[in-house]
């Protein structure tokens, strides 16, 4: 199919998570530089509005409640009033579930890309395949979602706008010592199967406090797990747990020498605001979700099972066989190399 001409407005439909919402970074900076007259809205889910804020390539937010005040028809409604009085030209739908091309069809825009997937085809004028035959990382996939418009590129860094504003709030909750390098810590992920050991965590917090300031981040969820790690490490990390928000926690990771992460959100931020990662995985592909920064550095453990899309397991291996002096290695070596104290 021939490159949709005369775009003066695009409109992207991302309903995922964090992770996503950063790792299609790139399809939407090709859709930039394939339209750089276009207006790019983004409609996202209210958790990953400030993410999607975040985006340098993005000029305004629009938040579609899906779980929540648009679930009715009357909202939902209205809503759709709103994306039609931007008269889009075009609409890209960047996931599987059939919604997001519904709504790019209830957008009114004249050209609609998305998947194939759950029967959306009838509802799009452009139509990617969603046959995954190579493992790819997201980044590509999404990219090769944009070839039925012709726009190929192989710039795949991830960017992320920091908020000034964020800068003076977070330095009113937290200010790391200019002197000591910072290492974050972000032990659970949204799901229970990708964290690691508490043990694990206590040995590694034990070693690298004797370097580093070291932060254990998380939400509000995890504050009580969060602070019996620092306790049972003797009280050498901050705890952190709900009390930033993503503009502010974007800082706070800029401003970090590196960040440990099982596979969630902050590990993708972190890659976009060019932190150095060591990232623990277990039953996700890190191939697929894994850091790719020149610094990064995934620690994995093959088993048999692996990848693995349970919500359960007996054995855990994965992430039971990672011992803490790996984890101990990498970090020492990533932070013997930093050359920037990253305080500013």
């Amino acid at each position: 199919m021939k490159k949709p001409v005369e775009v003066q407005k695009i409109l992207v439909i991302n309903l995922a998570f964090i992770g996503d919402i950063l790792l299609s970074t790139p399809a939407i900076r090709a859709l930039k530089a394939a339209y750089p007259e276009a207006a790019i809205h983004m409609l996202v889910v209210p958790a990953t509005a400030p993410v999607a804020r975040g985006n340098p390539f993005v000029d305004q937010v629009i938040v579609y409640d899906k779980r929540g005040k648009d679930r009715n028809l009357a909202s939902l409604w209205q809503l759709i009033r709103r994306l039609r009085a931007e008269h889009y030209d075009l609409a890209v739908a960047m996931n599987f579930a059939l919604r997001g091309s519904l709504l790019a069809w209830a957008s009114g825009a004249r050209f609609r890309l998305g998947y194939d997937a759950q029967h959306a085809a009838p509802f799009l004028t452009h139509v990617a395949s969603s046959s995954r035959i190579a493992v790819k990382h997201e980044t590509e996939n999404y990219l090769a979602m944009l070839k039925p418009l012709g726009i190929e590129t192989g710039d795949l860094a991830l960017a992320f706008r920091l908020d000034p504003a964020a800068v003076k709030t977070l330095d009113d909750k937290f200010k790391p010592d200019p002197g000591r390098q910072l290492v974050l810590i972000c032990p659970f992920g949204r799901h229970p199967l990708n964290s690691w050991t508490s043990a694990g965590y206590i040995e590694v917090l034990r070693r690298l406090a004797a370097v580093a300031d070291c932060v254990l981040i998380g939400g509000e969820a995890e504050k009580e797990r969060l602070e019996e790690i620092s306790a049972a490490a003797e009280g050498k990390a901050k705890v952190l747990a709900g009390v930033l928000s993503i503009a502010e926690l974007a800082v706070l990771i800029a401003r970090a020498n590196l960040l440990i992460s099982v596979d969630t959100g902050p590990l993708h931020l972190a890659g976009a605001v060019g932190t150095p990662v060591v990232g623990l995985f277990g039953r996700s592909d890190y191939r697929i979700w894994g850091p790719r920064g020149p610094r990064d550095f995934v620690l994995h453990h093959k088993q048999d099972c692996w990848p693995c899309y349970k919500r359960e397991c007996e054995h855990h291996r994965c992430m039971a066989n990672l011992e803490a002096q790996e984890v101990i290695e990498v970090a020492l070596k990533i932070l013997s190399t930093s050359q920037d104290s990253k305080r500013g």
